[in-house]
Order: C-alpha cells, then structure tokens, then sequence
C-alpha cells in the first residue's frame, strides 16, 4: 500500500497548492500556517500515517525536513514517486 505524500497533506490542511511547499516549508514561510492550523497539521499527519508524535518531537519540528525525517524515524516508506524539493 502506498503511503500518502506530505506535501499534498499539509497543503489540504492549508488550503494551498502542494507545489508551493518544499522541505524549508515552515509557519514563518508558508501561507496560512499559522498556530492552529500547525495543530490541525499534527493531528492530519498522525492521522495519514498511523503515528503519533510526542510533544519532544513536535516542538522539534521547525520545517517539513524536521517532520519527514521523524516520520521515516517512526518506520514510515514515502514512495519513491514522491519528489522532496529541497532549497538551494
């Protein structure tokens, strides 16, 4: 089974496009991200996943990198069809 892609979550919960997102993507530099909608992110990625993230780890996160890299942590495979765009 394939698992979901982060970006398309995180953009359903933000209500933007996915291509606006990358790996830097955070609540300084992403529209609409803002602290209540970070929780109902949380709560989103938990939920998509089968996870759950402890409060070390959800302060911990400052970026969507912080964030995949604690779910392949936690055992999540992203598919490798799923391109992660990184800021040069």
């Amino acid at each position: 089974m394939q698992n979901p892609n982060l970006y398309k979550i995180v953009a359903s919960v933000l209500k933007i496009d996915a291509s606006t997102l990358n790996e830097s993507s955070n609540a300084t530099n992403t529209e609409n991200w803002d602290s209540l909608k970070h929780v109902e992110l949380i709560l989103a990625v938990e939920s998509a996943y089968g996870i759950g993230f402890s409060m070390a780890e959800i302060t911990g996160m400052r970026n969507l990198a912080d964030m995949r890299r604690i779910l392949v942590d936690k055992g999540v495979n992203f598919d490798a069809s799923e391109t992660v765009r990184k800021v040069a």
